[in-house]
């Protein structure tokens, strides 16, 4: 079945709400958001989320021939100034019923890719439940890097669930690689 790639639209609001109550719905662990403290919302609250890709911060969609969303994924470029080189890899979510179908892979591609033109972007920052393992070989695969964890970050029914902290650098200028390029006082 071919998908569709695009920009996600405030008209898509109402799609990306069903997508995201069910995927919260039935993989809690894989959220910080939890599905009761969000299902109450208007799907019209999302809309402002949806920017173009120039800006940094944008969702993209995969839609199936019938325009159905079957997964999504958002990008956040990071508001202060002196971080604006970052943007977060946000909302990843697939249906269900569309998993395993290499969807996921073609939405963190595409946004990647996307991310790459935004002047001034330089790494892509997203944090994973370490077991969702399938996931972290996916942004492994997509060039992501560990960079630490943090134990017992969200907790669901009573479970402690770690989160991976990954990255991905977009380009390597000089000075930006991630360590201070000062010499110690």
């Amino acid at each position: 079945m071919p998908i569709h790639l695009r920009t996600l639209t405030a008209s898509d609001a109402p799609a990306y709400k069903a997508l995201r109550d069910e995927s919260l719905r039935t993989a809690p662990e894989a959220f910080t958001s939890d599905w009761a403290s969000t299902v109450g919302r208007d799907a019209s609250e999302y809309a402002g989320r949806f920017g173009e890709p120039a800006t940094g911060n944008f969702f993209l969609g995969a839609f199936d021939d019938a325009n159905h969303l079957l997964g999504c994924v958002g990008c956040e470029r990071e508001a202060r100034l002196q971080q604006r080189h970052c943007a977060h890899v946000v909302s990843m979510m697939v249906a269900p019923a569309a998993q395993r179908r290499g969807i996921g892979q073609q939405l963190v591609a595409a946004c990647i890719d996307a991310a790459r033109q935004v002047p001034g972007l330089t790494q892509l920052l997203l944090t994973v439940t370490t077991s969702n393992t399938h996931v972290v070989r996916l942004y492994e695969q997509a060039g992501f890097r560990a960079w630490g964890l943090l134990p017992c970050a969200i907790v669901v029914d009573g479970v402690g669930y770690d989160k991976l902290h990954m990255r991905r650098l977009l380009t390597s200028p000089t000075g930006l690689d991630g360590h201070n390029q000062q010499p110690a006082p």
